[in-house]
């Protein structure tokens, strides 16, 4: 199998919003700061502790996840799927979900 080239992931990484892709997911965002926060959607979240920095293009569980990271890792996270079906799945989703 081959290797995803670096270049094409880092393509992915800027042009797709991990904004947009919490939107899709209908988690309701309210800036906080340079900052988005909303409730976590992969834990029983009451209290707000998903942080998104659209900047970086970056999120965070401040909460029971304690995890995050790129476009890629919210959908491996999201869908339960590996990094290349993740990369796939969006390679495939780059124009309805560019920012």
């Amino acid at each position: 199998m081959a290797r995803i080239p670096d270049d094409e992931l880092n393509r992915l990484k800027s042009e797709i919003s991990v904004q947009r892709l919490a939107e899709a997911a209908g988690i309701e965002l309210k800036r906080h700061g340079a900052d988005l926060i909303g409730l976590c959607p992969f834990h029983d979240d009451h209290e707000p502790s998903l942080v998104i920095s659209p900047k970086k293009n970056l999120w965070h569980c401040l909460g029971a996840c304690q995890t995050g990271g790129s476009v890629i890792d919210w959908v491996m996270k999201r869908e339960g799927i590996s990094f290349r079906h993740a990369v796939e799945r969006l390679r495939t989703d780059v124009s309805s979900l560019s920012r």
